[in-house]
């Protein structure tokens, strides 16, 4: 804010408007297109405050950035520039109040002559919801509207009918996991895992009929039991 002041009490927003239109009107191959930017960066920072808005009106500034601006719309990589530009102007553009007595007062404005005959009054006369737009369009629509419902009954109609978009074979529609080394490069791990290599339908882990009890003949003296010290 102190450099905004600063600027504007030595007269600089008249020389940065200079600057710009100067490498606006040299630079015709846009290589220098930040330095333009630079110099509207500047202008925007003086008209945060009041006083250098006002320089900016007083220098012309509005109309100077107005027609550079619309120089600018033509070559696409000058966007930055029209968007600072419209951002300036916005800021600096006079607020005027509307001629209203209360702020929930409805805006009245003439309407434009309607002449009473003719092609133009037919139009002005139509309800709302009719469409007075005609084109080509409007042509089409009847005959597109019934070859939909005539592709749509047939479709119905065929048993053999079979949508491509949808998939119903199951063994395409899960992933395939591919090993990432081939079996025989397991083989060296049998000896770890011989749970691999083995088939356990062979063996007859569960037993439908139960086996009497044999005690063990490597157990053998009395069996001890744990119990609770005396206090």
């Amino acid at each position: 804010e102190t450099n905004a002041r600063r600027a504007v009490d030595r007269g600089y927003v008249q020389v940065l408007l200079t600057i710009y239109v100067d490498w606006h009107r040299h630079d015709s191959r846009h290589r220098y297109m930040l330095i333009r930017k630079g110099v509207l960066q500047c202008i925007k920072s003086v008209t945060n405050i009041k006083l250098g808005r006002k320089a900016f009106i007083d220098a012309n500034g509005m109309k100077i950035l107005y027609n550079t601006s619309q120089e600018c719309l033509a070559v696409r990589t000058l966007d930055p520039l029209v968007n600072t530009s419209s951002l300036i102007m916005r800021k600096c553009f006079p607020k005027n109040r509307l001629p209203l007595p209360t702020m929930k007062s409805a805006f009245h404005f003439q309407l434009p002559v309607i002449p009473a005959s003719g092609p133009v009054a037919q139009l002005y006369s139509l309800p709302p919801d009719v469409d007075d737009v005609v084109d080509e369009s409007d042509d089409n629509d009847d005959t597109e509207t019934e070859s939909e419902i005539e592709t749509e009954n047939d479709d119905d109609k065929d048993p053999h009918f079979k949508n491509d978009d949808i998939e119903t074979d199951i063994n395409k529609l899960k992933p395939r996991q591919e090993l990432g080394r081939p079996i025989e490069d397991l083989k060296m791990y049998e000896h770890f895992f011989p749970e691999l290599s083995e088939n356990f339908q062979e063996c007859d882990l569960v037993s439908k009929e139960p086996k009497p009890f044999v005690p063990d003949a490597n157990l053998s003296g009395p069996i001890v039991v744990p119990t609770a010290g005396e206090e």
